[in-house]
């Protein structure tokens, strides 16, 4: 089975793809309108994948364990429900660890729509917990207004629970709505101050262009952190990459370290260190390290960095036979329902300079939500690539309403206007940023 996975900057904690042993189908193809994920032959439990061996073993034999108490119980009609929610709850963290994405966030999905599908079977506790579950799902799959649908549906059932706040939060920043988010998460932390809204906090700092404040904000989510758990290691690696956007490579490759040590081979916090060393230009170093976070998560994030590894280093070779290898891994999403417009768009200009698709991919995401930042920003890039400057300025400025301090987007826009003063302020904030009009970037200013 394939495994792909996609690296947010979305402090949602699930994601969904589709497995191969457990067929599923949508009621609707339009976000916006609740998909409904079911089982065509009647529901049966989904099965616990074996993790590889060197990916917290230990701690997966005790989550087998519960699964099949769990398994059990849900034979028994009245502890159904419950046990079938505490399976999903098994499934989307599973799928955050191993990367097993297409299997085991439509397991989660399939299992919360059984549990979902008479609610007058469930107590309110119940009925909250499997919408609120599902939401972090739909973020995962880049479903934002589904996600904020199902969303405000739980809060209506419970208002005073810290993590729905955070579906909001993170539904709001996809789609646009930063100042909803922001509402959303000052009511998050008055509830509870936890990793969970501190790292949001340092997300909406990041974005409204607070450097400072943000990196205080993860500083305090990592404190919060419960030792050893992947949720904290997820947050130390979000810090070091923040620091590395802007050129604390030192700092960056610490914590990068920390999440590695913290919990042994995390993966995600190899690859950033993979990262670092390209940038240092270590680049055997890298492209060892980048094996090593591959043989435990295939995650597609570390197999395009690591083309763009060899694309540095002039290995067309090598970078080529990742090029299919990523396309496929997009493919397979693309038809498991998970919505990847923005990150294929992003591949597609970068590895196959196919502009005009690129393009159509980014206005296609666009009309799903026209107001999120990064969204203009793929716009301003895809417009730039095929030579239209009036719409890939009129997305850049849309893309640069916050003030967020975005190196790659200071660039394209000095790009588009001729300003060479937002060039050398791109490369000030990044002089390591990798994209399609980099070198030209750089000659602009030499």
């Amino acid at each position: 089975m394939k495994k792909n996975s996609y690296s947010l900057y979305v402090f949602s904690f699930a994601a969904l793809l589709l497995t191969s042993s457990l067929v599923s189908s949508c009621d609707s193809s339009k976000e916006g309108e609740e998909e409904v994920v079911t089982a065509k032959q009647g529901f049966q439990i989904p099965q616990l994948l074996e993790r590889e061996k060197d990916l917290s073993y230990d701690e997966f034999l005790k989550i087998k364990e519960k699964f099949n108490k769990l398994s059990f119980e849900a034979e028994n009609e009245q502890t159904k429900i419950e046990s079938l929610i505490k399976l999903s709850e098994i499934y989307i963290y599973e799928a955050r660890v191993t990367g097993e994405h297409p299997y085991y966030y439509n397991a989660a999905l399939v299992t919360l729509n059984e549990t979902l599908k008479d609610t007058t079977k469930m107590t309110p506790d119940q009925h909250f917990t499997a919408l609120f579950y599902k939401s972090t799902v739909q973020l995962s799959q880049h479903k934002f207004n589904d996600a904020l649908l199902t969303g405000k549906k739980a809060l209506a059932l419970n208002n005073t629970n810290s993590g729905i706040y955070g579906v909001l939060v993170d539904a709001n920043v996809e789609i646009g709505n930063y100042e909803e988010a922001v509402k959303n998460c000052d009511q998050m932390i008055s509830i509870r101050p936890d990793l969970r809204s501190y790292s949001r906090i340092s997300y909406l700092r990041e974005i409204y262009g607070d450097m400072k404040g943000s990196i205080k904000s993860m500083e305090q989510a990592i404190e919060a952190g419960a030792p050893y758990s992947e949720y904290k290691c997820w947050t130390i690696v979000t810090m070091g990459k923040m620091l590395e956007n802007h050129n604390q490579l030192d700092s960056a490759m610490a914590y990068y370290q920390f999440a590695a040590k913290e919990r042994a081979n995390y993966p995600f916090g190899i690859a950033g260190m993979a990262s670092i060393e390209g940038k240092w230009g270590n680049y055997k170093k890298a492209d060892s390290l980048y094996a090593v976070a591959l043989n435990a998560v295939p995650e597609i994030s570390f197999i395009m960095d690591q083309a763009k590894l060899y694309q540095k280093q002039g290995k067309k070779t090598e970078m080529k036979r990742l090029v299919p290898r990523i396309e496929s891994m997009f493919q397979e999403d693309i038809e498991s329902g998970h919505n990847v417009n923005m990150e294929f768009a992003f591949f597609l200009l970068d590895f196959k300079k196919d502009y005009k698709r690129a393009l159509d991919l980014g206005l296609k995401e666009y009309q799903l939500r026209p107001n999120n930042i990064d969204v203009n920003r793929l716009l301003a890039f895809a417009y730039y690539a095929n030579g239209d400057k009036e719409n890939a300025a009129k997305h850049a400025r849309i893309a640069m309403k916050t003030n967020k301090q975005d190196a790659e987007l200071y660039c394209i826009s000095g790009l588009i206007n001729n300003d060479k003063k937002q060039i050398k302020k791109a490369f000030s904030i990044d002089p390591y940023q990798d994209h399609l009009f980099v070198e030209r970037a750089r000659k602009m200013i030499s």
